[in-house]
């Protein structure tokens, strides 16, 4: 019998070192998610951090074409001339950040670029014919798709 009570007083020992063991996991992996939650606010504070910087520094790109606007607005007699040094800033500006114009008029028409606002009758199917409002792409990212016509290939009734 005072076998069996050992046994039992080391099975009681060893069960009570499991519960402290598996405490002390539980804690581990409480902090560690606490310190993954933290991590990830900071990450969050940071990237926020760094599109207000990027947000700024595009902005202060356009300041100077907005200022070259306005006072092409005051002095109307080289108004055309203020206007087309605008454009050449913009375009410029544009051009820097990877902007780029999607090509559309004769080009075959693709639903990842353009968008179909009108069909008219043509020699070839999908064949972009006019270009409503141009396209642009940042890099491969579309900012805004083409709208555009589309030619549709007549079909005779003889055939």
């Amino acid at each position: 019998m005072e076998e069996k009570e050992e046994e039992c007083e080391k099975l009681k020992e060893k069960m009570e070192d499991l519960k402290k063991e598996r405490d002390e996991y539980k804690d581990k992996y409480l902090r560690k998610m606490a310190e993954f939650d933290n991590f990830r606010k900071i990450m969050e504070r940071e990237m926020e951090k760094e599109k207000k910087i990027v947000e700024a520094d595009i902005i202060k790109e356009f300041l100077e074409p907005y200022e070259a606007l306005e006072k092409s607005l005051k002095q109307d007699k080289n108004l055309k001339e203020g206007i087309k040094l605008i454009y050449k800033n913009i375009k410029k500006i544009l051009e820097k950040h990877n902007v780029r114009e999607i090509k559309a008029i004769g080009e075959k028409f693709n639903p990842d670029l353009h968008e179909a606002i009108g069909v008219v009758d043509g020699e070839e199917d999908n064949i972009i014919v006019e270009e409503y409002q141009r396209g642009y792409m940042l890099g491969d990212v579309v900012l805004r798709h083409s709208k555009v016509i589309v030619s549709k290939k007549e079909v005779k009734e003889n055939e």
